[in-house]
């Protein structure tokens, strides 16, 4: 679990990265991407046995996780007419993955915080 919960952090850290390097010229709103990219290289270092280890990016990755999941869902719904069954299921698989590491976060935490 801890090296899917990595790759899944690794992945969101290039996604971010590069989503926050191209709105470099949106001004403030490029720090929302950079500061996922930063809560999950935490994340990373933390499950890796950095010394400096933040668990609350473990809590504040965790929720925001579990949010864009939600709003993965309401979205694809909402969006989606009766013909797009494909654009649905393809929403709901991408919130089940980011859910999936939304609750690893929440596990993690719990064994940071009992060692």
């Amino acid at each position: 679990m801890k090296y899917i919960l990595a790759l899944m952090c690794g992945l969101v850290v290039v996604f971010m990265g590069g989503c926050g390097v191209l709105t470099m010229g949106a001004g403030p709103f490029a720090l929302l991407p950079l500061g996922l990219a930063f809560l999950n290289l935490a994340i990373i270092g933390a499950l890796f046995g950095w010394k400096l280890q933040w668990t609350p990016a473990f809590y504040i990755l965790g929720v925001l996780d579990l949010m864009i999941a939600v709003g993965c869902v309401i979205f694809t719904t909402n969006l989606a007419g009766p013909s797009d069954q494909g654009f649905v299921m393809f929403g709901w698989v991408v919130a089940a993955i980011i859910a999936v590491k939304g609750f690893l976060s929440f596990v993690y935490a719990r064994q940071s915080a009992g060692n």
